[in-house]
Formats: structure tokens, sequence, C-alpha cells
């Protein structure tokens, strides 16, 4: 199988990852830039919802340049701004990097979900996590020492 992301840059796919550009996933493409390419996903979570994808495959955040990710976000903004002129009163942006947090697709990809103040939608994760009494430190001071080691020279562009 092929990135279905892949196949919708290339022109050769319609983003069900079949490889056969036989239309059984009817992407509808939005957008593009230089960069990126804006398109609606499969099974949308809201009115408007679309995907901003860079055009080069990175699989998530951990491998995508700062540069590349910046061109992503920009797209997005850009999105977000003119959907507000055309009368939406929000929007989620989301993502997932990695098995882990449930990345459907391994290609980087922001998700913007256009919101209505009315729409009665709740896409902000339910928090299952409990830390014990007196342990709310302990998983931040771990995050805090990998954060050092960042500030300490170790550099990710």
């Amino acid at each position: 199988m092929t990135c279905p992301f892949c196949e919708i840059v290339d022109g050769d796919g319609d983003g069900d990852g079949d490889g056969n550009g036989d239309g059984d996933g009817d992407t509808l493409l939005l957008e593009e830039t230089d960069e990126t390419i804006a398109f609606a996903p499969l099974d949308p979570v809201s009115e408007g919802h679309l995907l901003v994808v860079p055009k080069t495959h990175y699989e998530s955040l951990f491998d995508i340049p700062a540069e590349t990710l910046a061109e992503v976000t920009t797209h997005a903004r850009s999105i977000v701004r003119r959907l507000r002129d055309a009368g939406f009163d929000g929007a989620n942006l989301l993502h997932a990097s990695g098995e882990a947090a449930q990345q459907s697709v391994p290609h980087f990809h922001l998700h913007v979900a256009p919101r209505r103040a009315d729409d009665g939608l709740d896409l902000w994760p339910e928090s299952g996590y409990e830390e014990g009494e007196g342990k709310l430190d302990r998983p931040y001071e771990r995050i805090r020492e990998a954060l050092e080691l960042e500030c300490a020279g170790r550099t990710d562009s």
C-alpha cells in the first residue's frame, strides 16, 4: 500500500491508499501552495473539515523540518482566517504523531476543523489520566529534564 497523501499530492490517486486512482476515495482538493495542499478528508468531523499536508513526505512531527512545519501551519492559519471571514466562529487544529497518538496516516498532516458556536461538537480529548496524590510533579520533572537537553545545545530542525 502506498501513502494515500503522497498519491493525492502526485495527482495519481484518490486518497484511499490503494494506488489505483479508481475514484473510490473521491478526494476533493481545495487549495494548494508551493509546499502544501489542503483537501477534504474521507470522514469529516465537522462542516468544512479539511487536512493541510506538506507535499514532501514526512511521517510525523518527529521528522518534519521546522521550515516545512512552518509552511503547513502558515497555510492552516490562512485557511482559518478566511473561514472566520466566511462565518465560522472558531476552529480546532488537531494533530497526532505516532501510532500511540492514534496517527491514522503516516504522513504529517494538520486537521482543520471549522466550528460554529452551536455545532454541538466536542473535539477536545477527555482526560483519562490520573496521577496519585503528591505525584503530580514527577512526570513534569522528566519532561523538564528532556527539555533541558534541548536547551543544552541539542537542536532539531
